[in-house]
Parts: structure tokens; C-alpha cells; sequence
């Protein structure tokens, strides 16, 4: 099963990670990299997607750092969410993303945490759950 995968990572060498080991297992992956331009690849799919189904989502798995330059990854997930609350959002972070999320209201089950450091098999593994 191929999966759309948007990655929002402004580590370098960790995108080339996760971008080879999701491509090895057969994933699509787009990437960006910092929290404004995953915003702005999400709408641009969002906008190439609606007229097919007000129900898909434009990705499959958005993983998301949350430490990222111009917006934060919690930022990103709860707009992405406004237009898509079903969305399903990975965290691949070393912050405590519950505590972030939580803050006015509970966070949505579409919201997955990847606490880092974790191997690339185990987010293989949560991706492809």
C-alpha cells in the first residue's frame, strides 16, 4: 500500500533519513521545510484534492516536527486540522506534544506522538499502522 506522505522536518540530514527509508518501503513523500511551507504544500494538495471528495485528505500521514522555523509543528496541525479534522498527524518530536496540544481543548484522535530518538523502523512501523 503506497502512502502519501507529507514530511514538515527542517533537519537536514533527518529528512534525507526518513525521505529514504519511506521511499525504500514504497511511500510518496513530499517534503518542507519549515512550518510555513508545509502549510502552503498542504493547501496546494488540499486545493487539487476537494473536487474529488470533501472527505479525503490531500496526504495520507502528515509527520511533523514540532521545532521548525517560522511556524511550529503544533501550530501547523491545529490549522491543518480547521480544514481537515481528520487529518492524520504524526509528531515525530522530542517535546511533549500532549501538554502542547492540550492546552484549550483535547487533542483529536487523528494525532499520533513519535517520541524521539526513535529507529526508523519504529516509524515505519507507526506509518504504516
Amino acid at each position: 500500500m503506497t502512502l502519501n506522505i507529507l514530511v514538515a522536518e527542517d533537519n537536514a540530514f533527518t529528512i534525507t533519513q526518513y525521505t529514504k527509508i519511506l521511499e525504500k518501503n514504497g511511500h510518496s513523500v513530499t517534503v518542507a521545510r519549515d512550518g510555513q511551507e508545509c502549510l502552503e504544500k498542504y493547501t496546494q494538495e488540499l486545493a487539487k484534492t476537494e473536487f474529488e471528495s470533501l472527505d479525503k485528505n490531500p496526504f495520507d500521514v502528515v509527520l511533523l516536527d514540532n521545532n521548525m522555523p517560522k511556524k511550529s509543528g503544533v501550530e501547523v496541525a491545529k490549522e491543518i486540522l480547521d480544514k481537515r479534522p481528520n487529518q492524520r498527524i504524526i509528531f515525530a518530536s522530542a517535546y511533549d506534544i500532549n501538554s502542547l496540544l492540550k492546552a484549550p481543548g483535547t487533542v483529536p484522535e487523528s494525532v499520533e506522538i513519535l517520541e524521539k530518538p526513535f529507529s526508523l523502523n519504529t516509524m515505519i512501523g507507526k506509518i504504516q499502522a
